[in-house]
């Protein structure tokens, strides 16, 4: 049987594959398409994670998926956990190692955001966001040096990020043991902006994304109640 931790060569042609449509600002040209747009943000969402991933295992180096995290009004409205880029270390395993850009940087639709790890001062007035089990994102702050200079990610602007590791696997996902093991998220939900500029999201049930395993393969959620 074959371990789940390792890559097999379609899979890298695939990726790789992946990477050349976001280099070339696919996420972009759909950044407006309207229609079913969640369902939208959901598949650039796992377009950007899988391009992380592939650029892990082509370099054999760590890779991010960055999301603009500049909270307005020090921030871009626009941007704001709606701005996605991956990046890769410029020198594995260095814990201040300089992140390169890996893809082009794209944008979820209008009116789709990242729901970040902690939602406070994000809520539209009168909506219950689930928090048992909490309906957030796994993400983490990236730390202020070695963000990509040139880009809306350099340093002083704030980026939350997933990482994989160079065999593929999500470093954010700890396996509490075979049996049970434990999964990163990230997920998508719709959002209005406030008068202050901030997102306010505005429905709990409209939100989908994705679970990643530790062994960094995704898979798609597209109800609420089902993370």
């Amino acid at each position: 049987m074959r371990s789940a931790r390792a890559f097999t060569l379609i899979e890298l042609i695939v990726v790789v594959a992946i990477i050349g449509f976001t280099a070339i600002g696919f996420g972009l040209a759909l950044k407006d398409t309207g229609g079913n747009s969640l369902a939208t943000g959901q598949t650039l969402l796992s377009t950007m994670v899988s391009a992380a991933r592939a650029q892990a295992a082509v370099h054999q180096t760590e890779a991010r998926l960055l999301i603009y995290g500049t909270r307005p009004p020090a921030g871009d409205p626009e941007k704001f956990l709606r701005l996605m880029q991956v990046v890769r270390a410029e020198s594995p395993g260095s814990p201040r190692t300089n992140w390169l850009p890996a893809s082009g940087v794209v944008s979820l639709p209008r009116g789709i955001y990242v729901v970040p790890t902690a939602t406070n001062g994000l809520l539209a007035a009168g909506v219950i966001w689930p928090s048992n089990p909490p309906l957030t994102s796994t993400l983490a702050a990236a730390l202020p040096h070695g963000q990509p200079t040139g880009t809306p990610f350099a340093t002083p602007a704030t980026a939350f990020y997933i990482e994989f590791l160079p065999d593929g696997t999500c470093s954010q996902v700890p396996s509490v043991s075979p049996t049970q093991p434990s999964y990163a998220r990230l997920l998508v939900g719709t959002a209005s902006l406030s008068a202050a500029n901030l997102p306010q999201f505005n429905n709990s049930g409209a939100v989908r994304g994705l679970v990643i395993r530790p062994s960094g393969s995704v898979t798609f959620i597209n109800d609420a109640t089902s993370f």
